[in-house]
C-alpha cells in the first residue's frame, strides 16, 4: 500500500524512501525505493539495522508504550557504529521523548558516515503506528537543516496519505 505513495515522493524531491516496522531491536525494511542519487549503504526489503541508530527505528521506538520502551532499553545492545550513534539508554529516552513531540526523526551520521535520514510514523486507523517511513540523503547534497526545511512536510505529507488509504479513506 506504502509503495506507490513513496514512489511519488521520491520522485518529488529525489532521494531515496524505505518503509520499516520494528522486530526486536530492529527495523525490517519492507518498501524501498531508490533514487537517481548513490547511496553507498546497502538497504534491501527483508534487511534489518539497529532501531537505536536510524531514523525510522528511532520514529518505531518513540511510538511505544513506557513499559515497552522499558523492555527494549534493558535488552537492546546499544551498539556504537559512529562517534554520533547514541548508545546512552537515558540519552536515547530524550532523544525519543523529543521525536515523539515532533511527529518525526532526524539522524546525522549515526549509522553510517554521511548518511542523513528522516523517518515519520504511519498509524494505522485506531493511531497505533504500524510503520515508518522515511528518506535518506547524504550530507554533501542536503545539510540537516535543509533536510528539515525540505524533507520534512513532503514526509509528513506522504505518512498522512498512507494512512488515509490504511484507514479505507481515499
Amino acid at each position: 500500500m506504502a509503495l506507490p505513495h513513496l514512489e511519488r515522493l521520491v520522485a518529488k524531491v529525489d532521494e531515496s524512501s524505505e518503509a520499516s516496522v520494528l522486530d526486536g531491536e530492529d527495523i525490517v525494511y519492507v518498501v524501498r525505493v531508490p533514487s537517481t542519487a548513490v547511496m553507498t549503504i546497502a538497504v534491501n526489503v527483508g534487511g534489518r539495522m539497529p532501531a537505536h541508530a536510524t531514523s525510522m527505528g528511532k520514529v518505531l521506538l518513540a511510538s511505544l508504550p513506557d513499559h515497552e520502551l522499558d523492555e527494549y532499553l534493558s535488552r537492546a545492545a546499544l551498539k556504537r557504529y559512529l562517534p554520533r550513534t547514541v548508545t546512552d539508554a537515558a540519552t536515547l529516552r530524550e532523544q525519543l521523548a523529543k521525536v515523539r513531540a515532533a511527529g518525526y526523526a532526524i539522524v546525522d551520521q549515526e549509522l553510517e558516515e554521511g548518511l542523513v535520514a528522516v523517518a515519520a510514523p504511519v498509524r494505522a486507523r485506531g493511531g497505533k503506528v504500524v510503520g515508518a517511513i522515511n528518506l535518506s540523503t547524504h550530507v554533501m547534497r542536503r545539510s540537516v537543516n535543509e533536510v528539515r526545511a525540505e524533507l520534512v512536510a513532503p514526509l509528513l505529507e506522504t505518512a498522512r496519505a498512507i494512512e488515509l488509504d490504511l484507514a479505507g479513506v481515499a
